[in-house]
């Protein structure tokens, strides 16, 4: 990793170029409810600052405003959606950046991919699990978050048309189900079709992979746990550990197991 004297790194994003610090306050505001704790919004803040220099190359190139990559909301946008409470929301996204600022994640001396998520219903996926890649610190951890968990129902009729099939209801009926190490859909098969978790996942829109499969008189009663890929980072699981106590950075040696927090000044030439 390049160790040079501090310069300014600027992060292309929306065709705009700014400071790498104020950039990260427009992703804490797309990525972080504001009301969270400050201790959240600091391992949110160091997570966000390594993943963008890991994906843009420490500037080089730029990075989606989306969950793609990681949401962004600049200043106008972070204005209309706060409007009375803006001042005070800046102030506190602000000072979590501040506090962390040159703060990263290294695992061999390399900038970790800081992958993160919503909530995981207190067990977040592993890489391995999502993708078929192991990474050191991107393993299955406990996530203390507790949230409601949420029921959709679709007829078959519906579910035939969502998955372009033509399933009986004894078929739907019959799915067969196999869940991972972390409790998540491997995969589910109905008829002679199988699907991963992910892929139905995509094809319903769920919230996660991680739903129980419910046969009714007319239909299927899913309910999903969680919110989003599950892997790195529980966003509602680190709001919950600050809360108990944990400052930012034993939130992060949690989900990020393995990893180094470094505090540098370097740049890119």
């Amino acid at each position: 990793m390049p160790q040079t004297e501090s310069c300014p790194i600027l992060i292309t994003a929306n065709n705009e170029t700014i400071p790498v610090e104020d950039y990260l306050i427009g992703v804490l505001a797309g990525e972080m409810p504001a009301s969270f704790h400050l201790e959240a919004l600091k391992a949110q803040a160091i997570a966000a600052r390594t993943y963008v220099l890991k994906q843009t190359d420490y500037g080089a190139k730029p990075i989606l405003t989306t969950t793609a990559h990681q949401v962004y909301n600049d200043q106008n946008l972070r204005e209309q959606k706060w409007q009375t409470t803006f001042a005070e929301n800046e102030q506190k996204l602000t000072e979590a950046v501040r506090q962390t600022a040159n703060q990263i994640l290294t695992y061999n001396d390399e900038l970790i991919t800081a992958m993160f998520h919503a909530s995981s219903y207190q067990q977040t996926e592993s890489a391995k699990n999502y993708s078929g890649n192991s990474i050191p610190y991107l393993t299955s951890t406990t996530s203390p978050e507790q949230l409601d968990a949420e029921k959709t129902h679709y007829t078959y009729e519906e579910l035939n048309k969502k998955l372009q099939q033509k399933f009986s209801k004894a078929q739907f009926q019959n799915a067969k189900i196999q869940r991972n190490d972390s409790q998540r859909i491997e995969q589910i098969k109905i008829g002679k079709k199988t699907w991963s978790g992910r892929e139905f996942r995509t094809l319903l829109n769920l919230k996660s992979s991680n739903f129980t499969w419910s046969a009714t008189a007319n239909g299927i009663t899913l309910t999903t746990y969680g919110y989003g890929h599950g892997v790195g980072m529980s966003q509602y699981g680190a709001n919950a550990m600050a809360h108990n106590g944990s400052a930012a950075k034993q939130i992060l040696a949690h989900y990020y197991p393995n990893t180094t927090l470094e505090t540098i000044k370097y740049c890119k030439k």
